[in-house]
C-alpha cells in the first residue's frame, strides 16, 4: 500500500501533471496498482513525456508524504483508495473519481443508499424546517443523507439525519480535519462519531473557492439522487444539480414561494425536468424505497409560523391598521417585526398592506 501511494504522490508533484492526466493513466492503466510496476518504457507507451517520466522517477518523498502516510494510522481516521471494495460505486464510476479520500468517522455509512441535500446558505425558516424533517425521515427510512456541512441547508439537513436516528455524510472543501465553518464544529464532532467526513484534499489544507466546485462533485457524484432546497438562480446548489443531471444523477427541488427569489433556482429546476418533492416519501418513490417509509404515526415537524404571520391574508393583502387592530400592537413596532418577517420569506408587502406567503 505505501509503495503504491508513495508512485500515485510522486507522480502527482511533477510539474505539469494535474488531475486529468492522473485520471487518465489510471483509466489507460486499468487500476492504480499498476503505476509502481510500470517500466519507463511502459509510461512512455502511455503517452507521458520523456521529462515527466524522468521527474516522476527522480521525485522525492516529503513531509507531505509522510503525513499522509501517519494520517492512516490515526484511529478512527484513513484513505480510502479509488480501487478500494468500500469505495462507492457510483462515485467510482466517474472520470474524475478523486484517487483517494481522507476520511473520519465510519466508512461503512458508504454502503447506505446515499441522497444528496443542498441549498441556500441563508434560508427563509420554511426551507431550513423543511430540509430537517425530510432528512431525518429519509434517516429513518435508511437513507444517508450527504452534505457540504456549509451554513443554512447542509447543517439542517445533517442535523436532521442526526436526529433521525441515522447516518449523515459531510463532504468538505477543505481538509478532513478543519471544520468549517467553524459555528459548526459541535455538528463536526457529531458527524465524526455517528457519520463520515470525507475530503480529497490533503489534512490541513484551509478552504479555498476554488475546491468548492470539486467538493460539490463529490457530493452529487456520491449519491443517487441530489435534491435541492430553496436556492436562488445563482448558486452554487445549481452547479451542484447540474453536475448531478451530467452525472446521470435523479435531480429533485423544493419549490417554493414564487415571489421569494431564493426559491427562483428550485423552480427553474422544476421548469428543466426536476422532480418535484414535496416530503420524504416523494424522494423515497423515486428511489423505489417505498417499503421503508418511516410509518404514518411519526409526528411531522412543521414550521413554527410566528405569531404576527397569522394575523395575515393569504389571498389578500391585510393592512398596517387592520394589523394594529388584530394584535393590539403599535405601527411602529408591527413595522419593525414585518420588515424581518418579509426578509425571512414569510409574506410580502404589496399596495394596501401585507400578504402571508405560508
Amino acid at each position: 500500500m505505501d509503495e503504491l501511494l508513495s508512485a500515485w504522490w510522486r507522480l502527482r508533484q511533477v510539474r505539469g501533471v494535474g488531475a486529468t492526466t492522473l485520471y487518465q493513466l489510471r483509466d489507460l492503466l486499468g487500476s492504480l496498482d499498476a503505476l509502481p510496476a510500470c517500466s519507463t518504457s511502459d509510461l512512455l507507451a502511455l503517452g507521458l513525456k520523456p521529462a515527466v517520466v524522468q521527474q516522476f522517477q527522480q521525485q522525492p518523498l516529503t513531509a507531505a508524504f509522510d503525513a499522509l502516510l501517519e494520517w492512516q494510522k490515526t484511529p478512527g481516521q484513513g484513505l480510502l483508495t479509488c480501487d478500494d471494495p468500500c469505495y462507492p460505486p457510483a462515485l467510482a464510476s466517474l472520470t474524475d473519481a478523486p484517487l483517494w479520500l481522507y476520511w473520519r468517522g465510519n466508512p461503512v455509512v458508504l454502503q447506505q443508499p446515499l441522497v444528496a441535500m443542498v441549498g441556500s446558505r441563508n434560508p427563509t425558516p420554511y426551507a431550513r424546517d423543511w430540509a430537517r424533517q425530510c432528512a431525518a425521515d429519509l434517516a429513518r427510512a435508511g437513507v444517508c443523507v450527504v452534505s457540504g456541512l456549509a451554513l443554512g441547508i447542509d447543517g439542517a439537513a445533517h442535523q436532521g439525519a442526526l436526529e433521525g436516528a441515522g447516518s449523515t455524510i459531510a463532504v468538505l472543501g477543505c481538509g478532513a480535519d478543519v471544520v468549517y465553518p467553524k459555528r459548526h464544529r459541535p455538528l463536526y464532532e457529531q458527524i465524526y462519531q455517528r457519520g463520515l467526513i470525507l475530503s480529497e484534499l490533503p489534512e490541513g489544507t484551509q478552504p479555498q473557492a476554488s475546491f468548492f466546485p470539486g467538493r460539490n462533485r463529490i457530493v452529487s457524484g456520491l449519491c443517487g439522487a441530489v435534491i435541492v432546497v430553496e436556492a436562488a438562480t445563482k448558486s452554487g446548489s445549481l452547479i451542484t444539480a447540474r453536475l448531478a443531471a451530467q452525472q446521470g444523477r435523479d435531480v429533485m427541488a423544493l419549490p417554493g414561494a414564487v415571489t421569494n427569489p431564493l426559491a427562483a433556482g428550485c423552480h427553474q429546476l422544476i421548469r428543466d425536468g426536476a422532480l418535484l418533492v414535496r416530503d420524504a416519501t416523494d424522494v423515497l418513490q423515486e428511489l423505489d424505497m417505498l417499503c421503508l417509509t418511516p410509518p404514518a404515526s411519526e409526528p411531522a415537524l412543521q414550521p413554527s409560523v410566528p405569531p404576527l404571520v397569522t394575523e395575515l391574508d393569504f389571498a389578500s393583502t391585510t393592512s398596517l391598521d387592520v394589523l394594529a387592530i388584530r394584535t393590539g400592537e403599535s405601527v411602529s413596532t408591527l413595522m419593525a417585526s414585518l420588515l424581518e418577517l418579509e426578509l425571512e420569506g414569510w409574506l410580502t408587502q404589496e399596495p394596501g398592506g401585507y400578504r402571508r406567503l405560508r
